[in-house]
């Protein structure tokens, strides 16, 4: 799968998510794993719907977190590459 600013990511059915005031927790039912994210991984996963693609998630975080700095698009990658080596997305 390549990722790039024009990917739209989509999270798998059987990840359940609970927010937590400084990210959220993320519970793959499948595996039976937990992942911990911060705020920024946070937003990013809301924004894995399928209707974003990365780029767009890109322009949600830096409104959210006042951020206009060019590491943004890199990190979101990076978090989207992330997600998907720990089998978090959809193929």
């Amino acid at each position: 799968m390549e990722i790039n600013e024009d990917f739209v990511p989509v999270t798998k059915k059987c990840v359940e998510i609970e927010e937590l005031d400084d990210g959220c927790i993320l519970y793959d039912t499948e595996k039976d794993d937990v992942h911990s994210l911060n705020s920024t991984a946070a937003s990013v996963w809301i924004c894995c719907d399928g209707k974003h693609s990365i780029r767009e998630i890109v322009n949600v975080v830096e409104k959210c977190f006042k951020s206009k700095s060019k590491p943004v698009l890199k990190d979101i990658v990076k978090i989207i590459r992330d997600f998907s080596k720990k089998k978090l997305l959809t193929p």
